[in-house]
């Protein structure tokens, strides 16, 4: 531990000051006790001044270096800041998105200054953030900044899961939330500055989240995102760098699903669904199947009525047959009545001309839903 004094006086007080430190040094150096010595060395003769130390002449200022940090004091790193350029954006870095959009200006000659354009058509174009990490994690998003306005036709929304073309990752069927729950919509209202009844954190019940925004003239918006663990993982967006994944229903009555966005190649890794011990069956899409693992895929990101390629049940540990999935979104549904504590590990990988001969799936691409 260092001591520094520092001296900024001129007065009658200051020599007083200077009499106190020599009456120190004189004490450390007769008596030499523990803390006599310490005040000896640092302000006695043969200790001097400590190192780093500039002492001036008195009417001058003395400056010293910082203390020294301690090592164990913990120092939260500042967050990484990601501009937003692009209207559809997919990431799983972590910090703050930041976006601003100014009103577009001309120069008026007459007076020498910039006039908004404010009588050109506003843009209605719906833009999103696409927030996916891994499996066993949900997203936060924190919103910082906010400068939206509702009067202008500004809105932003939190989505508790993706959306495209009025599609829903995951579906209603899938998610323990109603669609009320799950979006969240939220502006600037001037009628109620200075007070916001904007909430300001959201969280997901799986990987995947939106931040849409619609700021038709101008504004910016500030929202902090992190991934926090999620102790029971049920959905899952495939984030296209897990070679495996693991569905397991944990003994309740509910449906969990993988979904790729992408054309995918999928195998059984292992396998124990409906309580049957007597191998695998892939054709257990029948009435009283109520526990079993559907696999297909679908024009879009709603999989509740997707093409199904196979539906599985029993128990196994050997690897089954690759099955190539050509359509926009690639999913895997592990259906579960409760009765059962239902589990499948499964391989998913991107599809290319060479898995043709896979296929199992050919969705058509025109057939979506609109908005």
């Amino acid at each position: 531990m260092s001591l520094v004094l520092v001296f900024c006086t001129t007065s009658a007080a200051s020599a007083a000051a200077v009499a106190d430190v020599a009456t120190g040094v004189a004490f450390g150096t007769a008596f030499g006790t523990a803390i006599g010595a310490t005040i000896g060395r640092v302000f006695g003769p043969a200790g001097g001044v400590p190192v780093g130390t500039v002492v001036e002449p008195l009417g001058s200022s003395v400056l010293a270096w910082h203390a020294v940090r301690n090592p164990f004091e913990f120092v939260k790193p500042p967050e990484k800041i990601h501009p937003v350029t692009d209207c559809m954006q997919v990431t799983s870095e972590d910090g703050e998105f930041v976006f601003r959009k100014v009103a577009p200006v001309v120069s008026a000659p007459k007076h020498g200054r910039l006039i908004d354009i404010l009588g050109s058509a506003p843009s209605m174009e719906v833009c999103g953030l696409f927030f996916v990490t891994d499996p066993d994690k949900i997203v936060e998003v924190s919103v910082k900044h906010l400068d939206v306005n509702c009067d202008t036709g500004g809105l932003m929304s939190f989505v508790d899961g993706w959306e495209l073309n009025g599609m829903y990752f995951p579906t209603e069927q899938d998610h323990p939330k109603g669609m009320e729950q799950r979006v969240e919509e939220f502006c600037n209202d001037p009628k109620l500055w200075p007070y916001s009844p904007v909430r300001k954190a959201f969280r997901s019940s799986q990987n995947a989240a939106l931040v849409q925004y619609r700021i038709p003239i101008s504004g910016s918006f500030v929202v902090s995102v992190r991934y926090l663990r999620n102790p029971d993982p049920c959905n899952v967006m495939a984030e296209g760098v897990a070679p495996y994944y693991t569905l397991r229903n944990h003994g309740k009555h509910r449906n969990c699903t993988l979904t790729a966005v992408f054309p995918a190649v999928i195998s059984l890794v292992g396998i124990d669904v409906g309580g049957r011990k007597d191998g695998v069956n892939y054709d257990c899409d029948r009435p009283d199947s109520t526990d079993r693992l559907d696999i297909g895929g679908s024009p879009g990101l709603d999989s509740s009525d997707m093409d199904k390629s196979a539906a599985v049940c029993g128990k196994s540990l050997d690897a089954g047959p690759e099955q190539a999935i050509f359509c926009e979104a690639s999913s895997v549904r592990l259906v579960s009545s409760g009765r059962h504590a239902n589990q499948a590990m499964v391989s998913v990988r991107m599809a290319d001309e060479n898995d043709i001969p896979l296929a199992t799936v050919l969705c058509d691409m025109r057939r979506k839903k609109k908005k």
